[in-house]
């Protein structure tokens, strides 16, 4: 083989290894020997890494060859170089998070919480983690499945997208026979009986209970071993609301005072722990404590630092120094935290579409235009999870949005408004569901405006409505340049009025 040839093979072994296609390289005589050289944005450790187990893998051992990575200068087309593509691969793998999200490379790529979540997530306690689509619930339950995993620590995740719409029985059976069967690879012990029991069960709620002190006694073994058990039941939200209490009910009964804790992701306004008429559930914080990891737009300096932090851990892993190596101005990446709502994954989704977006324009880096007209085409989607999420009130919801976006967009000119707390609890609740679907967002939880007593949420429509190719030049953005909120600015939104909100019923 040709120096040539075994060149042009450790280079496609390094972009195996890496991910990286169509990376730049070179070669340098240097008296007896040749360099091979990769020119890289950001040459990390891990490339680095990477490229030394390339070579032992091809085997230049023999050969007067030398590898090496150097940092590329000079004004190149970033987006559309080999670490740019990598990147929006990076980025859209991270939308479905999973418990093989980043694999062995989890701990080297997790960005820690804004408010430090990690601490209450390992502890030895039951906890709800709480939060809109994409805020980071499952990140947050993998952070704890890892840190147990790394320890050879006994744990058990059940997706519960697999039962998602159900409300039999019958679901209560197949999560216990899951959780049994997840635990006898850890015990060792024979679980046949419990599972035939479970199965061959009578479909009613009373005769599942009969079997549950068997299974309690089966999971006794890993208390009997002093070693704790951590249940994960991720996007719990999923299965039908009125099973829900007595989902976890059963399943609480058999892990209350065995070392085994429930580690539970939920969209809020869409569970449903306890049912107080029945006493039927787990409570807070009797029984688990929650966790919400939604800021929403309340904090916008510490929800763009996260989204930063984030996007700069994806941007390095791809060979990028940092996100802003991308953006053409300081406004982008706030503008983004604005559009994304502060919402991690509407983020990193967001932006890699403005990458795309600025490539086909020829652009080198990502414009705020770029990152506006990728809200507006994503819209759609946020729209049909109405369907998915909240299938039964879908209507009422989307009647709920075409009424605020007419308040807003037609007569006010504005993104944003004012409704006041505790006046009518229904359309309140349903303003809630909107928040936590990501067509609405918070921008300050409680503040008084006029009348003492009376006092008002403020939100803001998504900018989905109003931006990119459908830009209504005369809509007044709230906080264009993205500061701090300031009061007087929110004391100045409109009010909406709860007489035009309709819920799909005629104005009388």
């Amino acid at each position: 083989m040709t120096l040539d040839s075994k060149c042009r093979e450790l280079v496609a072994e390094f972009e195996r290894l890496s991910g990286l296609k169509g990376i730049e390289w070179s070669t340098v005589q240097k008296q007896s020997s040749t360099v091979l050289v990769i020119n890289l944005s950001y040459p990390s450790d891990r490339f680095f890494e990477i490229l030394e187990n390339a070579s032992i893998n091809v085997g230049i051992e023999d050969l007067f060859l030398t590898p090496t990575i150097k940092s590329r200068s000079g004004d190149y087309n970033l987006i559309d170089a080999a670490e740019g593509k990598y990147l929006v691969k990076v980025l859209s793998e991270t939308l479905n998070v999973n418990r093989f999200t980043f694999g062995d490379d989890f701990f080297s790529r997790y960005t820690k919480s804004v408010a430090g979540a990690e601490t209450q997530i390992v502890a030895n306690a039951n906890h709800v983690v709480l939060g809109r689509r994409g805020a980071g619930k499952s990140m947050l339950l993998l952070f704890a499945w890892h840190s147990r995993v790394d320890d050879e620590k006994p744990s058990i995740w059940v997706d519960m997208q697999v039962y998602s719409g159900r409300d039999d029985i019958d679901l209560v059976k197949d999560v216990l026979i899951d959780l049994v069967e997840q635990a006898a690879e850890f015990s060792g012990l024979d679980a046949t009986a419990i599972l035939d029991a479970l199965r061959s069960c009578e479909s009613k709620l009373s005769e599942i209970r009969k079997i549950l002190p068997n299974v309690r006694k089966y999971l006794s073994y890993f208390s009997s071993k002093k070693s704790e058990v951590f249940v994960f039941l991720d996007d719990f939200h999923v299965v039908d609301m009125a099973i829900q209490p007595i989902l976890l009910d059963v399943i609480y009964a058999v892990c209350r005072g065995n070392q085994v804790f429930l580690k539970i992701s939920a969209i809020e306004t869409l569970t449903k722990t306890y049912d107080s008429a029945t006493s039927t559930g787990i409570e807070v914080p009797q029984d688990a404590q929650n966790i919400k990891l939604d800021y929403n737009l309340t904090m916008p300096d510490k929800a763009t630092a996260h989204i930063e932090a984030i996007l700069n851990s994806h941007a390095e892993h791809a060979g990028i120094r940092s996100i802003r190596r991308l953006c053409v101005s300081p406004d982008v990446i706030p503008r983004l935290t604005w559009v994304a709502a502060g919402v991690p994954r509407d983020a990193l989704n967001l932006f890699s579409q403005a990458m795309l977006k600025a490539s086909l324009e020829g652009r080198k880096r990502v414009s705020v235009s770029n990152i506006n007209v990728a809200a507006s085409e994503t819209l759609s989607i946020k729209l049909r999870e109405i369907e998915t999420d909240a299938s039964d009130k879908a209507a009422k919801l989307q009647e709920l949005v075409e009424d605020i976006k007419y308040f807003c967009i037609s007569e006010e000119k504005k993104n944003s408004f004012l409704i006041e707390i505790g006046v009518n609890a229904e359309i309140f609740a349903y303003i809630m569901n909107l928040v936590h679907l990501r067509l609405l967002h918070v921008i300050t939880e409680g503040i008084t405006v006029g009348d003492a007593g009376r006092k008002f949420m403020g939100l803001i429509l998504d900018y989905g409505f109003y931006t990119g190719i459908r830009a209504a030049q005369s809509v007044d953005l709230f906080n264009r340049q993205s500061k701090k909120v300031a009061y007087k600015d929110l004391r100045g939104l409109p009010i909406l009025p709860l007489a035009k909100i309709t819920l799909g019923d005629p104005v009388e």
